[in-house]
């Protein structure tokens, strides 16, 4: 498209100008350049247009016909100059479209089609005038909406856009060289507003792609709507309603992605299950189970601008919603359920095809909401595993079907079922709940099992076919739907749920012929109940019944079967007051004492940092077992984060659920990409998901005491690993063949929930923990904005702080793309940056990942240029001389290879040092005046260099004195023939740590908690280990004389850029051509620049998860390394060259002097006690 073209329409911001752009570029018949003379003019008045809208129209004037016969009506209408949201000008064209001139002065008296009217409108604010030609085009279905299309432009779009504006004017809109050839001309002007040039979506990836963008732009218009309103408006009315009765914490922008998702993706599914019904009005057809439902998807579509629908009016289709429905009109929705059926063979394209539709529309909120789809053999496999836990431990022989009573279960059961409070003799037992239901899947599953179950039952009485289904249609309303439950937050999977709920029961020959409904309700499950309240609203009475019913449910209900997979979300915050404190172990209102997620056995788990205890599959789990408890039996089926199983944090959650149920399952489908999980046979592990974080299924059963006087008996544990790919993960779990069981002992201190194999080392419990031994510690530095406060070097970091703090807020902000979060905001930033000075003395070196120092400015204020500092221990760093050891607590974070989350530093750290984080730092001296510890007012040390004290625990260092017979310095290095320093200490702890042989046999117990340190058993293992810790420490905080003798020869061009970094034949390449990251990003096509002569192993090294010679040179990628960078390359490959030489010596001396354990045990208590210090 020629530039002028582009220069021309962006100069246009009048009608005049546009008159001139159509006679000139478009040959519209135009003879006068006097717009007046052209047009005529109307009053808002005249068309019926009230009031408020009118204030806001500054002309409207219908252009004259230009040739006879003409069939389009061409209305301009300029509006005043200010910026009005879309929604809106489309309000306001609404009218114009809809009434027709009144006024008897009107001699012309014309009407016309829908489809013949073009709107020409004028708006916006100064520079941005915008112009925009709107069109109405009637849809297939003729009591359907009209659906309007708008091309539109200003002088600030895009060149791309304004080429694409002026190729459908000249292409479309051109004047017809036929003027009497009417159809032609209609056909020609109208396919310029057409659907991506009438484009046919025939795959499930297109259509889910335009049917987010649809859904995008209605809630950008429903928000727009939302901000012209007043408290009288439809949809202003509609979203305080929901406020009011279901959904407390709807804001506008929750409301409009409500209202969008529901309407797209509710017309697509009314679509995809009937092809026949095409119109918008169809939507409520397919609402058979839910009355409710019904009459809210009608009052959304009509505050969408559907109250004439069908009338002999034209209805003005506000927001949107008839472009969704063209669009299902015109996509192939045969083809497009084929093409799903090719790519998800047994999978239902209604619900699977929400997950794909909510990722285009709204990736972020996706993976923020946890929303992804459930398998179907995960579904089938925990409702089977849940239907014959009823038969096995309850007696149930129909399972999930039975409908015994609680009166009947009493009677069967000598030691008598205690009916909780409030519920009767005469409701069923089995009452199913699954407290995140999404778009239904549990509960169809669940529907399916009891239709299979009760039809085969009937069968095998004698009955027929016919009879089968007689007593299927007076079983459902009777002992099926009064037992089935559902809550659900989100209002699209809630609406395909009743959907795909009422399907499922009409594919199984249910009539519908009863009122009853699902009881699948539109909450959030972890709320309470809110008393007695009573509900009443005009706008919406069915909220109010909604509200009412859900009310009752959550008070009076006893739950007895709690399944589904709750949504995963880590960092979740505390939730409600309700949840956060049931977690912690008291139940609100009454404040009744309960268990504690935040505990074990009453005692406190004393983490720093438990936030991973607030992600929301705890909560849920919490949920149930709160319900089940309530109810006093029970078996609870859950997919979900596997990380409860055995993460140290978890183990209070673990202790609660060992209390609560007498019976737990747990098949632990791993696929964990954060860690890298392989399969036990080095094959390729798979998750069930399309997420990184492993999951796991847990069942969990609390049955009836077998007899009288039984008591409480330690629960039993069965644990299963599922390895290896997908597929084969899903044939295993529809043949409900997980793998063979293991029985699990769940004991303290961590109650893991599955075989652990540290017993035959019960040696190590013995030893300190590192935690003991060095008393103040602190995690790493949390910067919050890496990319502002973390720079390569110290001039890049001055520069950064001298902009920043002397900027005004709204200029760094914009500068370096900065957002506020509850814990770092830019005014608080800029606040301690000028109360500081700033001085470039504050200019501090930070370790942030392994041996890459960069720098920071470093105030030690918390919520300030660094979110948290760690400002009681990160100044012992920046006082003088010292050391640190690194140290990440539980090694099966990072991947199930060997325990490598320890390294060494002399300066503050990042808290992801490591890869997943959780570096926590262990000083070896403590200095005076500075931190805000108080344990050198009490430690028992004399002061050293500097006023500096070792940070070490007296005991310890007592019990290792007295048996290696070696007296202790508190200050510096001894000489290791009668006494030994706190930096030899931390070298032979250093060394420990760095045992090949240590890390493996100690491995089970590594994976869970910080490392324990085994006391030599003499001077001479004490002496040699020391001594490679020495080695080691120099090595890593590159201060070792050795660096200085380089493996390796750079070959290259001087500065080199960072494109692909790899490794072949001894050569790490910055630019290699292909590379293989499963293999450790072996190169198979070679670079042209590069290391050579760096040995495999030392390609291979890890610390802290990291393949340290790929990850420091990829973290450059793009960047171009200059000589400084290239030498301290070179001693990395050194540095980890001698580090693999020096563990092997480790193990060597270790071996010498007895081997594991015996050369750690300690000597007879009667030895020779020496003095602790001196």
């Amino acid at each position: 498209m020629p530039t002028d073209q582009r220069s021309r329409l962006a100069g246009i911001r009048r009608f005049d100008q546009l008159v001139a752009y159509l006679r000139d570029e478009l040959g519209w018949p135009i003879a006068s350049d006097d717009f007046e003379e052209l047009t005529f003019e109307y009053t808002p008045g005249e068309l019926g247009i009230d009031p408020k809208n009118a204030a806001k129209i500054q002309e409207i004037r219908r252009l004259r016909p230009l040739a006879t016969g003409q069939p389009w009506g061409i209305f301009f209408v300029k509006f005043e100059p200010k910026r009005l949201p879309v929604v809106a000008l489309r309000r306001i064209l609404g009218r114009v479209t809809l009434k027709k001139r009144a006024s008897a002065n009107w001699s012309e008296r014309q009407a016309w089609a829908a489809d013949d009217l073009l709107f020409v409108s004028n708006f916006g604010e100064g520079e941005e005038r915008r112009i925009a030609f709107a069109h109405f085009s009637t849809p297939l279905a003729g009591n359907d909406l009209p659906t309007l299309k708008v091309l539109g432009w200003d002088n600030l779009d895009t060149p791309l856009h304004l080429d694409a504006v002026a190729h459908e004017l000249t292409t479309h809109l051109a004047w017809p060289d036929d003027e009497e050839d009417i159809d032609s001309w209609r056909e020609h002007w109208r396919s310029a507003f057409g659907l991506r040039h009438r484009e046919v979506v025939t795959t499930s990836k297109q259509l889910s792609g335009h049917l987010a963008e649809l859904a995008r732009a209605i809630r950008d218009r429903t928000l727009a709507a939302l901000a012209i309103e007043n408290e009288s408006g439809a949809l202003t009315k509609l979203l305080n309603a929901f406020q009011t009765t279901l959904v407390h914490d709807l804001d506008e922008a929750k409301f409009a992605d409500m209202y969008a998702q529901t309407i797209a993706y509710g017309l697509l599914s009314a679509r995809i299950t009937d092809p026949t019904r095409r119109r918008a009005d169809d939507l409520a057809i397919h609402m058979r189970t839910n009355p409710f439902l019904r009459k809210l998807m009608e009052a959304f579509l009509r505050v969408g601008g559907r109250g004439g629908a069908g009338g002999p009016d034209i209805d003005f289709d506000e927001l949107g919603v008839s472009e969704v429905v063209d669009l299902l009109d015109r996509a192939n929705m045969e083809a497009v359920v084929r093409d799903f059926g090719d790519r998800n063979p047994k999978e239902d394209p209604v619900i699977h095809f929400y997950e794909h539709f909510l990722a285009a529309y709204d990736k972020q909120q996706k993976v923020r909401r946890g929303v992804f789809y459930t398998p179907r053999p995960v579904v089938s496999y925990i409702v089977r595993s849940v239907h014959e836990t009823l038969q096995s431990e309850f007696g149930l022989a129909d399972g999930l079907a039975d409908t015994a009573t609680w009166g009947e279960m009493s009677e069967r059961h000598e030691t008598g079922v205690e009916k909780p409070k409030g519920v009767s003799p005469e409701q069923a037992f089995v009452q199913i709940l699954d407290p995140a239901t999404g778009t239904g899947t549990f509960l169809v599953e669940v529907i399916d099992l009891i239709h299979d179950t009760m039809s085969a039952k009937w069968r095998s009485q004698g009955h027929g076919e016919r009879a089968v289904r007689a007593r299927w249609n007076e079983y459902v309303p009777k002992h099926l739907l009064p037992r089935l439950h559902g809550y659900e937050l989100l209002m699209a999977p809630y609406a395909i749920a009743h959907l795909k709920i009422g399907l499922k029961l009409y594919e199984t020959g249910y009539r519908f012929e009863s009122e009853e409904r699902a009881r699948v309700y539109l909450t959030n499950a972890l709320e309470p109940p809110r008393g007695d309240e009573q509900f009443a609203l005009d706008l919406l009475p069915a909220l109010a019944q909604e509200a009412a019913a859900v009310n009752e449910i959550k008070q009076r209900q006893r739950f007895t079967v709690v399944i589904g997979n709750p949504p995963y979300l880590g960092e979740a915050g505390r939730g409600g007051e309700w949840i956060a404190s049931l977690m912690r172990g008291v139940e609100l209102p009454s404040k009744r004492k309960t268990l504690s997620y935040f505990e074990v056995d009453g005692k406190p788990l004393g983490e720093k940092n438990p936030k991973w205890l607030n992600d929301l599959y705890v909560r849920f789990t919490r949920l149930s077992q709160h319900l089940i408890e309530r109810s006093g039996t029970g078996v609870h089926g859950f997919i979900t984060n596997h990380s409860y199983i055995d993460n140290p944090t978890f183990r209070g959650m673990r202790w609660a659920l060992l209390s609560a149920f007498d019976h737990l399952v747990l098949v632990d489908l791993h696929g964990n990409l954060k860690k890298k999980e392989v399969a036990p046979d080095g094959s390729r592990d798979e998750n069930v998901f399309d997420i990184e974080q492993g999951v796991a299924i847990g069942l969990f059963a609390k049955a009836f005491p077998e007899e009288e006087g039984s008591g409480v008996s330690a629960p039993r544990v069965l644990h299963s690993d599922l390895w290896g790919a997908r597929a084969g993960k899903y044939v295993r779990l529809l043949e409900g063949d997980a793998t063979a069981w293991a029985e699990v002992e769940a004991r303290p201190e961590f109650f893991l929930l599955k075989p652990f194999s540290g017993d035959e080392t019960a040696e190590y419990d013995e030893w300190a923990s590192v935690t003991e031994i060095f008393p103040v510690r602190s995690v790493g530095i949390v910067t919050a904005r890496d990319a502002l406060t973390v720079q390569w070097s110290k001039r890049e970091i001055w520069e950064v702080v001298r902009e920043v703090a002397e900027g005004a807020e709204d200029a760094v902000r914009a500068r370096y793309r900065l957002r506020d979060v509850q814990d770092w905001k830019v005014a608080w930033a800029q606040r301690d940056l000028r109360r500081s000075g700033p001085s470039d003395e504050k200019v501090a070196p930070i370790l942030y990942r392994p041996f890459d120092t960069r720098s920071t400015y470093y105030t030690g204020t918390s919520r300030g240029f660094l979110c948290r500092p760690r400002a009681d221990v990160m100044p012992h760093m920046l006082a003088g001389e010292n050391r640190a050891i690194c140290i990440g607590r539980a090694g099966q974070v990072i991947g199930s290879g060997e325990w490598d989350v320890v390294s060494a530093c002399s300066s503050p750290t990042d808290f992801n040092l490591f890869r997943r984080g959780g570096n926590c730092l262990f000083p070896l001296y403590l200095y005076a005046g500075v931190g805000r510890s108080g344990e050198l007012l009490l430690s028992p040390w004399p002061e050293g260099k500097d006023g500096r004290r070792p940070n070490l625990d007296p005991s310890f260092v007592e019990r290792l004195a007295r048996v290696s017979r070696l007296d202790f310095v508190a200050e510096g290095r001894g000489d290791l023939l009668a006494n030994f320093g706190p930096e030899d200490l931390l070298a032979y702890i250093y060394a420990v740590f760095h045992s090949p042989s240590y890390r493996d046999r100690y491995d089970a117990h590594l994976k869970l908690d910080f490392p324990r340190v085994p006391p030599s058993a003499n001077v001479g293992l004490f002496r040699d280990l020391a001594r490679a810790g020495h080695a080691l420490l120099a090595l890593h905080v590159l201060e070792s004389p050795r660096l200085d003798h380089p493996l390796t020869n750079y070959s290259g061009p001087k500065n080199p850029e960072v494109s692909r970094v790899g490794w072949s034949d001894g050569t790490v390449w910055l630019n290699a051509a292909k590379t293989i990251a499963r293999e450790g990003h072996r190169a198979t096509k070679p670079g042209t620049a590069g290391f050579r002569g760096v040995p495999e192993e030392v390609w291979n090294f890890r610390v802290g998860g990291y393949q340290v010679c790929h990850k420091w040179l990829k973290d450059r990628k793009g960047r171009r390394l200059s000589d400084e960078d290239l030498a301290h390359y070179e001693k990395i490959v050194v540095a980890l060259g001698e580090t693999v030489r020096i563990m092997a010596e480790v193990d060597q001396a270790i071996e010498d002097h007895g081997g594991w354990p015996n050369a750690f045990e300690t000597e007879s208590d009667h030895a020779e006690e020496r003095p602790a210090a001196r």
